[in-house]
């Protein structure tokens, strides 16, 4: 027992450091080896005066996530001994960086984080964990992005205009004003951050991703960065919400175009993200012990909860095979069609997006109220029961009628 009390009053450093690889990268590279050092004298210790103290790693990871907002540099949170002071710190650091609605939290911060140390102590009774966070840009820098996100969302007009159309806007804004930092100056960290982007107009991939995620999710919209292989080196692009399905885009290879009309990566299917240039290829990154705050693009879960489309995205395909019912296109209205309208308003309720096409959508929306829900697939279920019995209007004369 006196043992064990011995180490757990030791000092316990974890060092996560992440690593800027050269030109394209902005993959996170993460040391995750927790180890107690001992035997280290008072003044070596770390200091935890100002700590704030949590019962538990959810209240703590809120703290912590409001930290990192602010990009404070150093701060000090504690748990209770009670808890597995290892595994607590990694549920706060991954809680901390969980996707939001809103557009400076969830990947926006967690791609804008260069480095940080913990260091920590053990009182008898509390872990504390202090921290110290190195960010690709500072306070102030991020005040002048928020200022300047808010200037360019108005001056874009996205006020009556689709999804596909605030998209479109937003995309051509980058690769308009942004251009390629190819500087080899390890120094220049604001060349991997949206401030970096708008303020020197310059930047590597992930300040790219990072602004174009920061507009999508002021505008509205479900955005994430995605970050992996391509050509051989770490790299970063987005995914973004049409309708509930997802399409990729790398704003960063398309800076060589002015026009959507013009662009190779822009809301592409998996299918054919790569087919511009068959030497060139994209490969999100999978789980890493070492890099345990990036997600795992890899998994069923991730691709459950982010669906990504097939093939590009069609601005057309609101009109291209619609039929009003017909929600999966088998040519029949039938409880089918109705299950898949409550599948969608379930998807919906629980995740903020239908997960059906464009296309479906318009098909599940009966009532025309630019909603997918229950009573939709009640009137199919109506309508269906109504053919089935020798009905011969359409589904459109009959909901006039039934009206």
């Amino acid at each position: 027992m006196k043992l064990l009390k011995k180490l757990i009053s030791a000092t316990m450093v974890l060092t996560l450091s992440v690593a800027s690889v050269p030109v394209a990268s902005s993959a996170l590279s993460v040391n995750t080896d927790f180890s107690f050092v001992k035997n280290q004298s008072a003044e070596d210790k770390p200091d935890i005066s100002g700590s704030v103290d949590f019962s538990n790693a959810e209240t703590a990871a809120v703290y912590v996530r409001e930290c990192f907002r602010n990009r404070e540099t150093k701060f000090v949170f504690s748990l209770p001994f009670s808890v597995d002071y290892k595994e607590s710190f990694y549920d706060v650091m991954l809680m901390a960086v969980e996707e939001t609605y809103n557009s400076d939290e969830g990947d926006y911060i967690k791609y804008d984080i260069n480095s940080i140390l913990c260091e920590g102590d053990y009182d008898g009774m509390k872990y504390y964990y202090c921290m110290t966070v190195k960010y690709f840009s500072n306070a102030e820098q991020e005040k002048y992005v928020t200022e300047k996100v808010e200037q360019i969302i108005n001056s874009l007009a996205l006020d009556g205009k689709n999804d596909y159309e605030k998209v479109s806007a937003i995309y051509e804004y980058v690769i308009n004003n942004v251009v390629y930092d190819f500087s080899d100056d390890e120094d220049n960290k604001v060349r991997y951050s949206a401030y970096g982007a708008l303020y020197n107009g310059k930047a590597v991939c992930q300040g790219f991703s990072q602004l174009f995620y920061r507009l999508v999710k002021e505008a509205g919209l479900s955005c994430r960065i995605i970050s992996g292989v391509a050509d051989d080196g770490g790299h970063a692009w987005n995914i973004v919400s049409i309708d509930g399905i997802y399409y990729l885009t790398d704003s960063t290879w398309d800076i060589y175009n002015d026009k959507i009309s013009e662009c190779d990566y822009f809301m592409k299917g998996t299918a054919d993200f790569d087919e511009a240039d068959e030497n060139r290829f994209h490969k999100a990154s999978g789980y890493d012990d070492e890099n345990f705050i990036i997600t795992d693009f890899t998994t069923d879960e991730f691709k459950a909860m982010y669906p990504v489309a097939e093939y590009a995205f069609n601005a057309n395909d609101r009109q291209k095979g619609y039929s009003l019912g017909d929600v999966n296109g088998d040519g029949h209205i039938d409880s089918a069609d109705a299950s898949d309208v409550l599948n969608g308003y379930a998807n919906l309720v629980i995740y903020g997006v239908s997960r059906m096409s464009a296309a479906a959508e318009l098909a599940a929306d009966i009532n025309t109220d630019k909603a997918v829900d229950s009573t939709d697939a009640s009137a199919i279920l109506e309508y269906y029961g109504y053919i089935s019995t020798g009905g011969e209007l359409s589904i459109e004369d009959y909901v006039k009628k039934v009206k």
